[in-house]
């Protein structure tokens, strides 16, 4: 099997990529998922993400080491054509202009704001992006309480980097989820491109130090695919530089301690990990309020549940989070450094599963927009079915932690404030024990979680150690490029899907422009 290029992965960014290559007149592409075809119905209900993420046929779950303060966690990312944009919250947040123009400024050329937004502009002419305009009760008390607080209230979170919040901008099209799938449909038909699911990439085949194909393990079989011109690796954050590691590519102790043989050294492959960390709030309602109590019984599912299928309308046919706000920790902020998520519900506190509280409540989660603190992603062994080493690490810089820190004191008062406060009747969690800022990131740590954003696994940059160039070519080797959120050195103030698509489609243009 030989093609013009092959693209390993068909997440966010592979969807993309390999769409647009196949879009030109005579050029082949192999698309390769681990996964399957992303075709399951319950993949289409946007609330049943609660559900699908704890889906071993949806998803592929990575267990970390635990973190100073902390337990072991669980990072999850999506399996099948769509990867993660089928099981995700749906946010569809692209980030700020700002940290773009720090990613070209750091010597990244063609990856400036400019270039983006040109991105964002031709992918939304392809992708369904909605935002809810009816409120509720809840909703329009968190909007008032946050807009005195100093909240701009905002139609669209997209178009400016002020501190705002409105309603989430999310990935869905008449009551259904649209995953980043729907970018391979017009390319299915009359075009070069081919898609092989259920094929898992085992390692790439390299002739000397160029890329020429990629190994493939496809229903117990292994099989060999070639490229005639690139290999396109968009496998993400966590797959990308195991898949590197595994031929030979990256940090020489590394690679030897998990029995491979060193080809070309890498040292940063599976380093500089930037991942952003969690700290959740919870109240209770003095009353009935909100979704929960039209979700928290069987029978109520049911109802909700036969009208999401008559109407495509309900509180299953939303996004993961409701509403979204950017603000800033301290007055001396330029901008906004942490972003919060809001959903009228509450969780069982005293579940460990994900299930909703017999009461109504609102949730709240915010995260630090820009940390810094490094992580790692290594091999745990040659075999690909070795679980990864992940090194998930938090709150090493203090600028991290100040945000961080300053998370619940803002939450906290949008919820004092009328006429939010007139419908809560006491704070679940965490509670009177974390106040201090020193509390909050003890909390953060030991309560908190990562929220599957992370990227820099692969970073680009100009430095001869950094993985990729601007052009996503990896250093060392011939005929490879990494095209997924692991290429992004920092976080750019916008949930993952957003940014990663638009990341496919820049690295397209520069894939075509080199034939």
């Amino acid at each position: 099997m030989t093609y013009d290029y092959i693209v390993v992965g068909a997440g966010a960014a592979g969807c993309v990529l390999a769409a647009r290559l196949a879009s030109e007149a005579g050029v082949t592409v192999l698309l390769v998922e681990d996964g399957g075809s992303g075709r399951s119905p319950v993949l289409s209900v946007p609330r049943a993400f609660y559900f699908t993420l704890r889906s071993k046929r949806h998803t592929h779950s990575y267990p970390t080491r635990p973190i100073p303060g902390g337990g072991p966690e669980t990072w999850i990312r999506g399996r099948g054509i769509g990867g993660s944009t089928l099981i995700n919250g749906m946010m569809y947040v692209r980030g700020a202009a700002a940290d773009f123009a720090a990613l070209e400024a750091a010597g990244n050329s063609g990856w400036g704001a400019a270039e983006f937004q040109r991105a964002y502009d031709t992918i939304e002419q392809r992708l369904d992006v909605s935002t809810p305009t009816e409120s509720d009760e809840v909703t329009n008390a968190l909007f008032e309480a946050a807009r005195t607080v100093g909240l701009r209230r905002t139609e669209d979170f997209n178009t400016s980097d002020d501190a705002r919040i409105g309603f989430t901008p999310a990935t869905i099209r008449n009551g259904r989820r649209v995953s980043a799938a729907t970018f391979l449909d017009p390319a299915r038909k009359g075009s070069g491109l081919n898609i092989m699911t259920h094929a898992r990439a085992e390692q790439l085949i390299l002739e000397g130090t160029r890329v020429v194909g990629v190994r493939l393990r496809r229903r117990g079989r292994v099989v060999e695919a070639r490229a005639s011109r690139e290999v396109l690796v968009a496998a993400g954050t966590i797959e990308s530089p195991l898949l590197l590691e595994r031929s030979g590519i990256g940090r020489p102790d590394i690679l030897a301690a998990a029995g491979v043989t060193p080809i070309v050294e890498s040292p940063n492959v599976g380093e500089r990990v930037i991942e952003q960390r969690a700290v959740s709030m919870q109240v209770r309602f003095r009353d009935r309020h909100g979704a929960t109590e039209r979700l928290n019984t069987r029978p109520r599912q049911l109802v909700e549940g036969a009208r999401y299928l008559a109407t495509r309308r309900g509180p299953i046919a939303t996004s993961g989070y409701d509403v979204v706000s950017a603000f800033c920790s301290s007055p001396e902020a330029a901008r906004p450094d942490a972003q919060g998520v809001w959903v009228p519900v509450a969780l069982d506190e005293t579940s460990t599963e994900m299930k909703l509280a017999p009461y109504s409540g609102l949730l709240f989660t915010g995260y630090a927009l820009r940390p810094t603190t490094p992580s790692s992603v290594h091999l745990g062994g040659a075999d690909p079915d070795a679980p990864p080493v992940i090194e998930q690490q938090y709150f090493r810089d203090a600028a991290e932690r100040e945000t961080t820190s300053a998370i619940l004191d803002h939450a906290r008062q949008v919820v004092a404030t009328a006429p939010l406060a007139d419908l809560v009747h006491t704070e679940v969690f965490p509670g009177p024990l974390v106040t201090t800022p020193d509390d909050v990131i003890r909390y953060a740590r030991a309560s908190g979680g990562g929220i599957y954003h992370a990227v820099g696994s692969c970073g680009m940059g100009p430095s001869d150690d950094d993985v990729v160039d601007h052009s996503l070519r990896v250093r060392g080797v011939d005929g490879l490029r990494i095209v997924d959120a692991s290429v992004l050195p920092n976080q750019v103030s916008g949930n993952s899907a957003a940014p990663v698509m638009a990341v496919g489609w820049i690295a397209a243009e520069m894939v075509l422009a080199d034939r």
